[in-house]
């Protein structure tokens, strides 16, 4: 009889259990909108901190694309860390591009740098989107291909997962990810936009109008302000100091090999057509390093046609900092101040000294 008084009915278990199902389900969505409001509605610093945190667990996303793909909170503020740690441990005070991220101006820089990175990783989902819409794939081999192909123009296989270590907190496998397999799926799409639009003829035609003028001995930073795209026509051509790794690699043999560069000579590469110089040089930790100025024409080929693409897309920007505007094909501050900081800066830059974003 005693033994009876202790047995649970099956049907009592049955509630019991399903009681304990509900109470999980309502506090992971509970959890949830917590998060939800933090990551998209806070505007407190520790309540950013705890959005970050919750977002290493939960998928929030950052962007989502025709509904269907979507790029997380998470990967966003890891490349961002990425960038703090490449500032915070290389030597730039002397290339006067050194950024300290604590102060109230830094902080806004640093805002600066997560737009230019959740822009730069819509527009490698927005590549990887079309490109596969396209039929095309990429291979386990082909971006293993790809990355023996870099670590044998940079050094030993150590040398360069030590300098991604120190330089980005990343290992190979990040390198892989973020950078190589993006680099692929822009080449094969790249070459499939040069069949649908027109050549750079164009461009070419007006970069050898600017080499008239420096040849008619007008002045480099007028005829830039005149002919160059981009920020470096803004800024009279003066592109700061670079590193041979941070120019694009058609210019590499040309501004660090050993034979001198051609004064006024136009160099085409996959981007569009340049005519550098070479302003100043020195070394730092035995690394040849240039103070350079260009004029440079874009080809934009591909530019416009991505940007069209882009255009007919469903963007959203969930977070409460930016916003998606469909009319540049691009991300944009929410806040006008922002935008105004932004100009500032922009107008004042001497160079940016991240490679990766």
């Amino acid at each position: 009889m005693e033994n009876q008084k202790n047995i649970i009915p099956d049907d009592e278990k049955k509630i019991k259990l399903s009681t304990l199902i509900y109470a999980i389900l309502i506090m992971l969505v509970a959890i949830v909108g917590v998060g939800s409001i933090l990551a998209y509605g806070t505007n407190t610093a520790i309540g950013e901190k705890i959005a970050n945190k919750m977002s290493e667990v939960i998928p929030f996303p950052a962007a989502v694309i025709d509904y269907t793909n979507f790029i997380s909170v998470n990967d966003v503020q890891k490349n961002l860390a990425s960038i703090e740690k490449f500032y915070a441990t290389q030597n730039l005070s002397e290339a006067g591009l050194r950024v300290d991220f604590t102060t109230p101006d830094g902080q806004k820089r640093l805002k600066i740098k997560e737009k230019e990175i959740l822009n730069k990783m819509i527009e490698d989902k927005v590549i990887e989107i079309l490109a596969k819409k396209q039929g095309f794939s990429v291979s386990e081999a082909d971006v293993d291909k790809a990355v023996s192909e870099q670590l044998a123009k940079y050094g030993t296989t150590k040398d360069v997962q030590d300098n991604l270590l120190n330089s980005y907190g990343w290992n190979l496998d990040d390198f892989k990810t973020q950078v190589v397999l993006p680099a692929i799926y822009r080449e094969m799409l790249t070459q499939y936009a040069a069949g649908q639009t027109a050549s750079g003829t164009v461009s070419k035609t007006k970069i050898e109008q600017a080499q008239q003028e420096l040849e008619n001995g007008k002045d480099f930073a007028e005829v830039a302000k005149e002919f160059s795209d981009g920020a470096s026509g803004e800024n009279g051509g003066e592109l700061g100091w670079v590193t041979k790794d941070q120019v694009v690699p058609e210019l590499q043999d040309a501004l660090f090999g050993s034979k001198p560069l051609e004064k006024d000579s136009i160099i085409e590469s996959s981007i569009g057509f340049h005519i550098v110089e070479i302003e100043n040089r020195k070394k730092e930790n035995n690394e040849d390093v240039l103070q350079l100025r260009q004029i440079f024409v874009a080809k934009n080929v591909f530019a416009d046609w991505l940007e069209t693409q882009e255009k007919k897309m469903k963007i959203w920007i969930p977070l409460k900092e930016f916003t998606w505007d469909n009319s540049t094909g691009s991300v944009d501050f929410r806040d006008e101040q922002m935008k105004e900081f932004e100009k500032d800066q922009q107008s004042k830059a001497q160079g940016d000294a991240s490679i990766m974003f």
